[in-house]
């Protein structure tokens, strides 16, 4: 057993004889194999290019466009609210403030009591005055009796000159004594009035400075008023467009979502130096809904001559060199659509267009969307056909 297994003409030797002869038999059909598949792998990728060069026409959106001889741009400044008239408003004599009657942002009437301070002094130092008057009218009645009973006695020659005359001017010396008086009456009725803080105009308060129980010296501020019925706008303009503008021109104010009407009032004859605008003062004509210090724009179109035509952002391209393109349907021939290309110079862009000037012509038409599908020469339909 041990012979046969180990000669080379035995069952043991065929089986190594063959294992050595399907190596090499395996390593060629795998070659075969893989030439087989890039053969069919190239003719796969032939088809598939003989099927793509014959695609049928892109659609393509397209716009005519129209040359014009200027194109508009916006100018746009920018200014705050504010309210018509605004002032500090405090007593015009020293005094304890006794009563504060109003809060921030409360709505006041021209004339409406605000504050009032301590006015017990006052009406004590009034009532003597009053005492005193009615001690010189008294005196008044007493003296122009005396003068009566002079005067008979002088006529009759029991009296002297000087004792009538004494006595008549005792009367007018009382007389004005009194006039003093009633003068230092009213002046104390001035100071009691003055005691009572009142709205100079309606309006809103802006600001409450201080409280009661506080002593304050005359024109101490003790509210900000502001005049909420009459909104104004300051905004700085350019000289140029300041210029153009007339009091009394009717314009927009925007500010995000908000748009009002305004007339212009005013204009400042000076410059301000730091950003070298006019100040320009509107007011608003209807009903302000935005705080006072927001911010609105004011927008001021104008026309800047030059030969071009709007079109679409979206059909602006790079073209060679570094300029810009916009590609065109062209008629080719036998009436066939195809791309053409033709080079632009962007003069303005405003939103979602720009102003464009080139080899542009009147009534062409370009692709608006999509030209980053299509080249030159290349054949196309009108989406909207």
């Amino acid at each position: 057993m041990q012979m046969e297994s180990g000669s080379p003409t035995g069952k043991g030797g065929m089986l190594r004889r063959a294992a050595g002869f399907g190596a090499p038999l395996l390593v060629a059909a795998l070659f075969l194999g893989l030439a087989g598949g890039g053969i069919a792998a190239l003719h796969l990728r032939a088809e598939i290019q003989v099927v793509a060069g014959a695609r049928p026409p892109i659609p393509v959106a397209t716009e005519v466009v129209a040359m014009e001889n200027a194109y508009r741009i916006v100018d746009r400044f920018v200014g705050r609210l504010e309210p018509a008239r605004e002032t500090s408003l405090g007593f015009e004599r020293a005094g304890l403030i006794m009563e504060m009657l109003v809060e921030e942002g409360d709505r006041v009437e021209s004339g409406q009591l605000l504050a009032r301070l301590d006015v017990e002094p006052l009406e004590a130092e009034r009532a003597q005055m009053v005492a005193e008057r009615e001690e010189r009218v008294a005196d008044l009645r007493l003296a122009r009796l005396t003068a009566e009973r002079q005067q008979r006695l002088h006529q009759e020659g029991h009296a002297s000159a000087q004792r009538y005359d004494e006595a008549r001017l005792a009367v007018e010396s009382v007389g004005a004594a009194i006039v003093r008086i009633e003068a230092a009456i009213r002046g104390i009725d001035i100071d009691l009035d003055k005691s009572l803080l009142r709205a100079p105009f309606a309006g809103r308060i802006a600001e409450r400075l201080l409280d009661e129980g506080r002593v304050v010296g005359a024109g101490s501020p003790l509210f900000r008023l502001l005049e909420s019925d009459r909104p104004q706008a300051r905004i700085g303009l350019s000289p140029d467009v300041a210029a153009r503008l007339n009091v009394g021109e009717d314009v927009t104010l925007e500010s995000g979502e908000w748009q009002q009407s305004a007339r212009l009032l005013a204009l400042r004859p000076d410059l301000v130096s730091g950003t070298r605008t006019v100040p320009a003062l509107f007011a608003l004509e209807g009903t302000n809904v935005l705080p006072f210090g927001e911010v609105v724009e004011l927008s001021v179109p104008r026309d800047v001559p030059a030969d071009g035509a709007w079109v679409p952002l979206s059909a602006l391209s790079e073209g060679p060199k570094g300029l810009w393109q916009v590609l065109t349907v062209i008629e080719a021939d036998g009436g066939a659509l195809q791309v053409g290309r033709e080079a632009v110079d962007i003069l303005h862009v405003s939103g979602s267009r720009a102003f464009v000037r080139g080899t542009l012509a009147d009534g062409t038409r370009i692709i608006i969307a999509g030209s980053n599908r299509v080249v030159p020469g290349e054949p196309v339909v009108l989406a909207a056909e």
